[in-house]
């Protein structure tokens, strides 16, 4: 079976990637002049499940999305810089602490996958001053979204500087609309309530406290370890801008959060360069997978928790396209579905 993918970020190389050792033919039609030219682009990201203080079908998914990601990224190890660091979420409020509590127990991971420690304890995994009691995840880590998207594609039949009007002009089996907010231009995606958030990244040069960072720290941002000296710090929030130019004022407010948060890291650090980009987002917040009309289909909405819910996602619309069995509930399905909001 011949598959169209219209866009090469994450969901479409994710699941030309799946497609393809399912034996499928994936074809990309990429927009821009590079795969990852988008939202996909950024050089560091950080995977961790959605929090839900409920074990529901949201949790169920991110639950699933974060094994099989783990798996995968790992495979992959140094080509798509993968650094499985672990990760300190700050309970910076007592509603974190009741629903970091309600999380443990509801989802019921092993404690050497999520268990709560205090602030000297988690100072010690991060190997700088924390203040705030956290929930520790040491199976969650970065990789590179750029280079994991080049991963999935490779061996894969791409177009760049290919957009893509109208898709009857295509000669494909079926076609996947992966292009984020994008996909409102097409007429079976035109009813979705999919908007565009834009987010910027700060990178800055490691000095002081900072360079012992060892662990990824969450708060209302997140700071990574360095990759080469230099540290990922985000991301802005933002669903009223639509442009992917860089703010100086953004890089003060990603400092601004850091310093607030922890303020062991207090500091003058020189931003080496900052990054901007526009995730799609859904109106519930959460991904639009599965068939929008005959032979078409859509991947998009995976907001800031894309590198987990594309991974997943291509595996579930594959199972739909090749017409295997699902290897998810059907409570998922539902909720991933773009039925669910007529």
């Amino acid at each position: 079976m011949k598959v169209n993918i219209i866009g090469g970020g994450l969901a479409g190389c994710a699941l030309a990637y799946v497609l393809k050792n399912a034996g499928a033919e994936p074809v990309i039609y990429e927009a821009g002049n590079a795969l990852a030219s988008g939202a996909s682009g950024n050089d560091v990201g950080l995977y961790n499940p959605r929090f839900c203080a409920e074990y529901n079908a949201v949790a169920e998914f991110y639950e699933a999305a974060f094994r099989e990601a783990l798996n995968v990224f790992s495979g992959f190890g140094d080509a798509v810089n993968f650094d499985q660091c672990g990760a300190l979420h700050l309970i910076t409020n007592d509603k974190k602490a009741v629903q970091y509590n309600k999380m443990l127990q509801s989802w019921r991971w092993e404690e050497g996958d999520m268990c709560l420690v205090s602030a000297q304890e988690a100072s010690d995994i991060a190997g700088v001053e924390v203040d705030y009691d956290c929930l520790h995840l040491p199976q969650s880590g970065k990789v590179s979204p750029k280079k994991l998207c080049h991963a999935y594609a490779q061996g894969v039949d791409v177009h760049l500087n290919t957009p893509i009007e109208n898709l009857n002009d295509l000669d494909g089996d079926v076609t996947v609309l992966a292009c984020g907010v994008s996909s409102l231009a097409f007429e079976s995606a035109q009813a979705l309530p999919l908007s565009a958030v834009r987010g910027q990244v700060t990178y800055v040069r490691g000095q002081g406290a900072l360079s012992n960072l060892k662990a990824i720290l969450c708060y209302r941002g997140s700071v990574s370890p360095s990759v080469d000296g230099v540290h990922s710090v985000g991301s802005t929030f933002q669903r009223w801008l639509d442009h992917a130019d860089v703010l100086a004022d953004d890089d003060v407010a990603n400092l601004g959060f850091l310093f607030d948060a922890v303020p062991a890291l207090k500091g003058v650090y020189t931003v080496e360069k900052s990054w901007a980009g526009l995730r799609t987002a859904s109106r519930d917040y959460f991904p639009v997978v599965g068939q929008l009309s005959e032979g078409v289909y859509i991947s998009s909405a995976h907001g800031s928790h894309g590198l987990l819910s594309t991974l997943l996602s291509a595996n579930t619309l594959s199972n739909t396209i090749l017409k295997q069995e699902a290897t998810v509930s059907n409570a998922v399905l539902s909720a991933l579905s773009p039925q669910r909001f007529k």
